[in-house]
């Protein structure tokens, strides 16, 4: 049972050239737990030591405990079918991409090349806690990631050729628009 007041996102990972879908709490996506508990410690916290109960007992997922890790983390896969029968189910009703962001991904682990994009309106910043030879970075790797890495077929918000996360920030631009018109009134 899912503890409410757990956050819990949407995660992609690509393995061995193979994109993987997820749901699951926030937290274990902190790919180097000693870096976040460190950065706690330093600004005065008294943070516990690492509870080896917590993400399979892997305190850092990278390379080498990656295997370990998305093995674990099978509990948490779901086909990307299942995120875009959620979209097209709350689509006609969302008024922009904030009505559905809770289905699209705030993070792109890349096993293969060892970095991590993070994506995301508020909360942990992901990308700044990646084991050491790897590389974070806030960006929009929806958009902005080649083909070769993220592939347009993986992306459950493109069907026929039309971008559903493109129209759904459309919809929130022009909203917004109205509503500045409005309030000029």
């Amino acid at each position: 049972m899912r503890d409410e007041t757990e956050e819990w996102v949407v995660a992609v990972a690509r393995c061995n050239g193979r994109i993987h879908w997820y749901r699951s709490e926030v937290d274990l996506w902190v790919l180097d737990v000693e870096k976040w508990r460190s950065e706690f410690i330093a600004a005065g916290y008294d943070v516990p030591e690492f509870n080896d109960n917590f993400r399979f007992g892997i305190r850092t997922v990278d390379a080498e405990t990656a295997p370990k890790f998305l093995e674990g983390m099978k509990k948490f896969e779901l086909p990307k079918d299942q995120l875009s029968s959620e979209l097209a189910r709350r689509y006609s009703a969302a008024e922009s991409w904030w009505d559905v962001k809770d289905l699209f991904p705030v993070i792109f682990v890349d096993f293969d090349n060892q970095s991590v994009g993070a994506f995301y309106a508020d909360g942990l910043r992901l990308e700044k806690y990646v084991p050491d030879g790897w590389t974070g970075e806030l960006v929009d790797f929806a958009i902005t990631y080649p083909e070769s890495m993220f592939p347009a077929s993986e992306k459950f918000w493109i069907k026929q050729g039309s971008d559903l996360l493109q129209l759904l920030n459309e919809r929130g631009k022009q909203l917004q628009k109205h509503a500045q018109a409005h309030f000029k009134d």
